[in-house]
């Protein structure tokens, strides 16, 4: 999302924000046995996540659509969709996941993994504001 390490200008950034989408990266601390806990993510996001190799790399570059995790209710949300994931055989302390959420609160999608940038943008793009259920997005995005 924020290496420039395609063809073309990298403007995932602007995409997302685009589609109205705020990517909220969650780091995940295992506790042992079934337990984990939310750390603050900002730190690695900025600085940890970097190298010097990483000359095209700008943490900033999303900066409009990402926010951090604060607070302990990111763990018990999480809670449910990550013991589903491990009794489905997905290891998301180490793989990771994606959990799309509308803008009513309702799950639209969880998969395994960083999403395909690319793929993910294209599906909200389809989407219009009414399928969120959010009043006023009709007047916004067109629909009923």
């Amino acid at each position: 999302m924020n290496a420039d390490e395609r063809s073309d200008e990298n403007t995932i950034g602007k995409m997302l924000q685009s589609v109205d989408v705020l990517v909220v990266p969650v780091l995940l601390k295992d506790l042992g046995g079934d337990s984990f806990s939310v750390t603050d993510s900002r730190p690695y996001w900025y600085n940890e996540g970097t190298s010097e190799d990483d000359k095209t790399f700008d943490p900033k570059r999303s900066d409009e659509v990402v926010a951090f995790p604060r607070g302990n209710l990111w763990t018990e949300y999480l809670k449910s969709d990550i013991e589903t994931a491990n009794k489905q055989g997905f290891n998301v302390l180490e793989k990771g996941f994606t959990i799309v959420v509308k803008k009513n609160g309702k799950i639209l999608r969880r998969i395994s993994g960083l999403p395909n940038w690319g793929d993910f943008i294209g599906s909200m793009e389809v989407l219009d504001g009414s399928k969120f259920g959010m009043p006023g997005d009709s007047e916004k995005y067109g629909g009923p």
